[in-house]
């Protein structure tokens, strides 16, 4: 059911809306009006917020097969109706539970052999496979099914697991309806001990509760002739196949496989009976969380819905609005932050949410990244993200009575850009403006660019490295290293995945230092350097055939009011992009789009007579000399030049890219760091949202 509003159950099975008032306290009231601050009743009001935790749509892909779901106070699942939730599982405390949409599964192995199936589940589930362990019994001896998948579809199971495996389904028999669990249970294992896959469910809807489902048929033919061997076995099951339309929830007893091979029983629940089936999992606790292990281990408030979309598994997290922006809070921002910063980034929260529709993603308003905003659970909330949620209770931005696009970011570089410089269109609230973002550059250590002999360049951090006191003939200092097996990177900063090290010094290495970069930081940075050729693949595979040449060059052609890139020519070829800002992606995802580039394949000759001459890698060759010696070519390695001022620089005989900008993200409306910047200024949080977004209303909902 998408009625946001409607409680999910009654009595130990409900979504607690008590949570609500229970963590925030009651209403913040007595804030004066003025000019800027209004009551508006046309302002919307949401009680309970749908996040999207595993999805796939359009706008968003996110995907799951299944799920691990716990709880520290024990875990309740049922199914969720319109009357309610109907009870199906009751786990202990901190027992883990898979849950599923039922569907289409490959029969890789069934074996007797416990050690075997183990093996053999933890071989594919460390190539990425979901893989599950399903325990039988077979002539009184357990059995180990050896299942992967869900998937979708019969073709789609076949096609992963390959001719051999069979495929299994979601079509089931159903074998006899009971009032309670355990007569449900047993005549499952009676029906098991004749040889067939009988399990316990619940059944939803009118039918109502427990139930037997036997098999799990890929296709109508299948089941049928399951159907008639059931019925010669035990004739008393009078087994009829399950309605495709029955919601139902079926349990299953598996062995999770751990990484290192070890496994433990576990319990799974696997749901279907078409699109309105849902499970719903809440804490046992009244103020209790759900865990859900695939989504980084994260614990949240409220409860968590499985249902299907397009055939696919949907997970949505569903919890009192005003605790989700206490979350939004501590995942966007710190705790050591000014209180009026906070607040400012509650007011733009809230905002953002409301402004969402309720079916933006079908199911859900938002999802849990940063394509909305970030959401990380209980773990990231902390007092002062609940206080600035408190003090600013229900109020929202408006623009002539109307919700408004809070749009912000980390840092803005020193100055907010345009609406019309990143997108194309223009917002009257969403100007350029000064912004003080620089905090976020104190404090960052200097990273020294080094050579070493052999010749290898990069980044070490300042921390590392020591003055010798020596130079070489250019007048450059000698340093060496103060650690062993310290990284040597790309860029200066740390990012094992974006940054690797591209190798490693150890005590008392040698090398000379050519430049020195503050520490990459949200304010300012560097990125590269990018060769030509893999910079090229870089902008083909987004824009195909927009370099029919090699990228021998790439210059800026056009800047906006805040000094972001407008428009680039690649290899002379403009870069036509579907907005500005898709620039950030295109070009490997910069941070901003306020930027300069370097060409290290590129620079200007000062001849002694006075005369320039602009080299690049389609020039002739240059010629280098030294005192006594015979004039020879540029080499085809890196060359050092140094200018008239004393600074170093490489170049490359074939074209590289170093980007250096400022900020991170779009630039739009309101800058984190700028928030804070203002609120040590003394700057209010109403002052700050105003000085962001220009002529808007604070309104109080």
């Amino acid at each position: 059911m998408n009625d946001l509003t409607n409680p999910p159950g009654r009595g130990g099975w409900k979504l607690m809306a008590a949570l609500g008032a229970a963590l925030l306290g009651s209403s913040v009231t007595g804030i004066a009006a003025g000019p800027a601050y209004a009551a508006e009743a046309a302002v919307p009001k949401l009680d309970t917020i749908r996040v999207a935790l595993f999805l796939e749509t359009a706008k968003y892909s996110a995907p799951a097969t299944s799920v691990t779901l716990s709880a520290e106070a024990g875990l309740a699942l049922g199914l969720r109706e319109a009357g309610g939730v109907k009870p199906v599982y009751a786990a202990g405390p901190q027992e883990a539970v898979r849950a599923y949409a039922d569907g289409y599964q490959a029969l890789l192995l069934e074996t007797g052999d416990a050690a075997e199936a183990k093996a053999l589940a933890q071989k594919r589930t460390a190539g990425g496979d979901d893989v599950a362990v399903v325990q039988r019994t077979r002539a009184g001896k357990p059995a180990y099914q050896v299942l992967l998948g869900p998937f979708a579809t019969k073709e789609a199971a076949a096609a992963k697991a390959g001719a051999a495996a069979a495929v299994q389904g979601p079509l089931h028999l159903l074998a006899g309806q009971y009032v309670t669990a355990a007569e449900a249970q047993t005549q499952a294992a009676a029906i098991g001990a004749a040889g067939f896959d009988a399990d316990a469910a619940v059944l939803g809807g009118d039918a109502g509760g427990y139930a037997v489902l036997v098999g799990a048929a890929a296709d109508s033919a299948a089941l049928q002739a399951l159907q008639g061997q059931l019925a010669a076995a035990l004739p008393a099951t009078a087994p009829q196949p399950l309605a495709a339309a029955q919601p139902y929830a079926l349990l299953r007893s598996e062995l999770a496989v751990a990484a290192d091979g070890k496994a433990s029983p576990q319990q799974a629940a696997a749901f279907g009976g078409g699109t309105a089936a849902k499970l719903w999992a809440a804490s046992a606790g009244a103020r209790g969380t759900v865990t859900v292990q695939e989504r980084f281990g994260r614990a949240y408030r409220g409860g968590i819905e499985l249902s299907t979309l397009g055939g696919k598994l949907a997970v949505v997290n569903e919890l009192p609005f005003e605790q989700y922006l206490v979350s939004v809070l501590g995942s966007e921002l710190s705790k050591e932050w000014p209180m009026e910063a906070l607040k400012a980034q509650a007011v733009a929260a809230r905002t953002f949410a409301l402004k969402q529709s309720a079916s933006k993603y079908t199911i859900a308003q938002v999802t849990d990244t940063t394509l909305d905003q970030a959401y990380k659970g209980i773990a990231v909330e902390f007092p002062q993200a609940l206080q600035a949620v408190q003090a600013t209770e229900g109020e929202v931005l408006t623009n002539k009575g109307s919700l408004i696009d809070p749009l912000f970011y980390s840092n803005a570089g020193g100055v907010t850009a345009d609406s019309a410089e990143v997108w194309g269109n223009d917002v009257p609230y969403l100007k350029s403006i000064a912004s003080p973002d620089d905090g976020a550059a104190a404090g960052k250590k200097l990273w020294y660019r080094i050579v070493l002999p052999n010749g290898n360049t990069g980044f070490i951090h300042s921390d590392y490295a020591r003055d010798t006191g020596q130079k070489n003939p250019a007048g450059l200092p000698y340093y060496e290293s103060t650690g062993t097996g310290i990284a040597v990177r790309s860029a200066p900063y740390v990012d094992n995945a974006a940054n690797p090290a591209l190798f490693k010094v150890d005590i008392g290495d040698r090398f000379v230092v050519i430049g020195r970069e503050t520490e990459s930081n949200a304010y300012s940075w560097y990125r590269g350097p990018f060769d030509a050729a893999k910079l090229k693949d870089k902008i083909t595979a987004s824009l195909p055939g927009a370099l029919p040449g090699g990228l021998d060059s790439l210059e800026v052609t056009k800047r906006g009011p805040s000094g972001r890139v407008l428009e680039l020519k690649a290899g002379g070829q403009p870069l036509k992009t579907a907005y500005p800002d898709s620039l950030r992606s295109l070009l490997g995802g910069l941070p901003s789009t306020r930027f300069e580039i370097e060409d290290t394949g590129r620079y200007t000759i000062l001849g002694a007579d006075g005369t320039t001459r602009s080299q690049s890698a389609g020039s002739p060759a240059v010629y280098v000399t030294a005192a006594g010696a015979t004039p020879g070519p540029q080499g085809g390695g890196a060359q050092y030049v140094l200018d008239g001022s004393g600074q170093v620089r490489q170049v490359t005989k074939t074209p590289q890219f170093i980007f250096r900008g400022k900020g991170n993200g779009h630039g739009v409306g309101m800058s984190q760091w700028g928030a804070k910047g203002y609120a040590e200024l003394g700057y209010d949080y109403k002052k700050i949202l105003l000085t962001y977004y220009q002529g808007v209303t604070i309104t109080s909902k």
